[in-house]
């Protein structure tokens, strides 16, 4: 689908004089007496915190012992402190600020590149600890935060240059030629892999790059052909990222990546409507609409969200309501904002706290003023089916906080931000975990390398699906489910084709359904010779094996006479797990038997 074949941004972008960011504001729009206390009291907070430094060990350490969290705590703060800073002075405008504004842009300014360690393919070609090329001349990289870093600057420069200038008039002539060295001029003269210029993969890099790009080009370029051809690059790069969206609006990379994902290009849109003067409005397109709306299908209960591939469990789901309600608004999907409200009131008549973000600079500004009504009940929650990337969401009741959700995945196990998964499903009763995904541990250097699926979480022997005489699923996507077939009760998908040969399999199915609070898994399978099955199935609360039946939680799991049951607990070796799910491990519940032709039903209650 190409949402912009038909644009001609020479004909509708408006010159740089007439750009105003959140067009669709009146002018003199303000902040709430809330929001306007929030930004104060962070810009109180930067004024008196000590601006990090960026040594040169700790960029060397991704390379060195695969740490990154270490040099993006103190890269990521200088930013937050900007932005602090930047929107204390925007609402204050007496001046207080501005010194310190000063330094840390200048600061910015002066790294060597905005590229974080993770994201810098020179790193790895060269072997390296530090960069070799960009240490001289131009910059030819443009990752997440090198595009989050240029639109963070062009933020300040578009609320606060006349009073920077008053101060002194070369530091804002320093933002401008960073902003051209490390983003406009690379934008201008290559071609990136999340553009869509070649055949790799597209995933959430390029609408958030783009989102950042756009508002860059509206502070920062003045000539107006450039400014066209710049915007014309941009929006051929977010078709080739809608066209690779199933017309559901399924995320294959989870949740938490959606923010970033549809999320962003969602922003995108809302700054294309302000670099054209709402000339240029793609919001009732279906798919940008079925796009918004997933978030809402892949919400749980609680702060639990449907999380295969590299997206964590659990979310801050106040944090999100002011964006979804501003799109649900946008989008004229009314659900979408009544689920805002129920997401930021639901711990009772206070209203949930807003939270700025390190990242996405401009949603968060734009989210500051946006106010939310109280919930007032019903008509949010549903069961939906995502053909596209092959998942189900099935739901008991029509409550978010009680019966049985159910949600089961086939796919492939060549996507964005991918685990080895297909067939794995989510179970959970009366917003309490019962079988679970994993999700995501910390990242390191090995968690996008060749050394990825050593990484246990990210393997089917710690997904809820069997393993085969010894053999687990294998990456790539064409390890995929076939023939899905989607019904009332929930999803049947054939599954062999997810393992190698050598595991012997000539047939798997998998059926899950849910029929009132029961849900059923049903395996068949046919093997060319006997060959021992284990299944694993993950669940949180320490399992009971009585007889054929097992106790988890406040779930009872029914299993085949033919099979025997064990539990092997995993104890995490990683922190984010403990954070994520408030305990030190996790168990998998084994089923074993022998198998060369039978089916297999397991009831959970």
């Amino acid at each position: 689908m190409k949402l912009f074949e038909n644009v001609s941004m020479f004909r509708t972008l408006l010159p740089f004089e007439q750009f105003r960011l959140y067009c669709d504001m009146p002018e003199g729009t303000l902040m709430g007496d809330y929001e306007q206390g929030l930004v104060m009291e962070a810009a109180e907070k930067a004024l008196q915190e000590e601006i990090p430094q960026l040594y040169a060990t700790l960029y060397m350490r991704f390379m060195r012992d695969g740490n990154r969290s270490e040099y993006e705590a103190s890269y990521f703060a200088r930013r937050r402190i900007l932005r602090a800073l930047t929107l204390g002075e925007m609402l204050e405008k007496k001046g207080r600020f501005l010194d310190k504004i000063i330094d840390v842009a200048w600061l910015i300014c002066e790294e060597t590149t905005w590229v974080i360690p993770a994201h810098n393919h020179i790193l790895d070609q060269d072997k390296q600890s530090l960069l070799t090329r960009q240490v001289e001349g131009e910059s030819t990289i443009i990752d997440l935060f090198a595009a989050e870093t240029g639109a963070e600057l062009a933020n300040t420069l578009y609320y606060l240059r006349d009073a920077l200038d008053a101060v002194c008039p070369s530091v804002t002539a320093r933002m401008d030629y960073c902003i051209e060295r490390h983003i406009l001029t690379p934008f201008e003269k290559y071609v990136y892999w999340w553009g869509g210029f070649t055949d790799g993969p597209l995933n959430n890099w390029n609408p958030w790059i783009i989102s950042n790009l756009l508002v860059t080009i509206g502070v920062e370029v003045k000539d107006r052909l450039r400014r066209v051809a710049l915007c014309e690059k941009a929006i051929y790069t977010l078709d080739r990222f809608v066209d690779t969206y199933s017309i559901d609006g399924g995320c294959d990379e989870g949740p938490s990546y959606w923010t970033a994902a549809a999320a962003s290009l969602y922003d995108c849109l809302e700054v294309l409507y302000d670099l054209t003067g709402g000339k240029v409005s793609c919001f009732d397109n279906e798919l940008i609409r079925n796009m918004c709306d997933y978030f809402r299908k892949a919400f749980i209960s609680g702060d639990y969200v449907m999380n295969f591939a590299d997206a964590p469990a659990t979310l801050n789901i106040g944090g999100v309501a002011r964006r979804i309600n501003r799109m649900g608004r946008r989008v004229h999907i009314p659900e979408m904002s009544a689920f805002a409200s129920y997401a930021a009131y639901r711990k009772g008549d206070a209203y949930a706290p807003f939270a700025m973000s390190v990242y996405e600079g401009y949603s968060n500004i734009r989210n500051l003023y946006e106010q939310i009504p109280a919930y007032t009940g019903g008509g949010i929650c549903v069961s939906a089916d995502f053909p596209g990337i092959v998942v189900a969401v099935r739901r008991e009741k029509e409550d978010f906080d009680s019966g049985v959700y159910f949600a089961i995945k086939g796919g492939t196990n060549g996507e964005n931000h991918n685990h080895n998964d297909v067939g794995s499903f989510v179970l959970y009763k009366d917003g309490k975990p019962v079988i679970v995904d994993l999700g995501v541990g910390t990242y390191s250097r090995k968690t996008f390398s060749e050394e990825r699926y050593t990484i246990k979480a990210m393997t089917s022997a710690y997904h809820s699906v069997a393993q085969i005489g010894g053999i687990d699923q294998h990456n790539g996507k064409e390890f995929a489910c076939a023939n899905p077939v989607f019904t009332k009760e929930g999803l049947s998908i054939d599954i062999e084709g997810a393992y190698p040969k050598e595991a012997g399999l000539s047939k798997y199915n998998r059926t899950g359904t849910l029929c009132g609070g029961t849900v059923t898994v049903c395996d068949t399978l046919v093997l060319e010779k006997p060959t021992q099955v284990v299944w694993n199935f993950i669940c949180l609360e320490k399992p009971v094996i009585s007889g054929s039946h097992v106790t988890i939680g406040n779930a009872s799991l029914s299993f085949p006479d033919t099979v025997s049951a064990s539990i092997d607990p995993y104890i995490f070796d990683d922190p984010r797990f403990n954070a994520t799910w408030n305990r030190d491990r996790a168990y998998r519940v084994q089923f074993t038997a022998e198998v060369i032709k039978d089916s297999f039903t397991f009831t959970i209650q």
